[in-house]
């Protein structure tokens, strides 16, 4: 610590003066400079965290866009390509293939080969 007296010879009007450089000047500022500097800290994780959250709004927000526009896509080619009530189309369709493969599986096998029996004789031939 610096004496009391300054260059002049006088004593210091200010009392941080008396301390010397890098010490704190009483006790209890230490516990108050870690304090702001954690108040600090938790103010800026606060506003990392609302910023990053306003990222994940607008990111929220185009991914809804941008599944509704994929949405109309898709249904305005269904239309384009069944016409009018194109699910229902898709539907019947899907369930006429799930009935015909359910009336392959219950026919014997010796018919299915019987079938395909003239087609292999007649690739054998070429």
């Amino acid at each position: 610590m610096q004496s009391s007296i300054n260059r002049d010879g006088f004593l210091p009007l200010d009392p941080d003066e008396l301390v010397e450089e890098g010490e704190l000047p009483f006790p209890d500022a230490a516990a108050d400079t870690a304090r702001e500097k954690a108040e600090q800290s938790l103010h800026h994780l606060q506003r990392e965290l609302r910023l990053l959250r306003a990222r994940m709004g607008l990111l929220r927000e185009d991914a809804e866009a941008a599944l509704k526009a994929k949405a109309t896509s898709v249904d305005a080619n269904a239309h384009v390509q069944l016409g009018s009530y194109p699910w229902l189309k898709l539907a019947v369709a899907t369930g006429m293939a799930f009935v015909l493969v359910r009336a392959i599986r219950r026919m014997p096998f010796g018919v299915l080969l019987g079938g395909l029996d003239g087609h292999v004789s007649q690739t054998r031939r070429w």
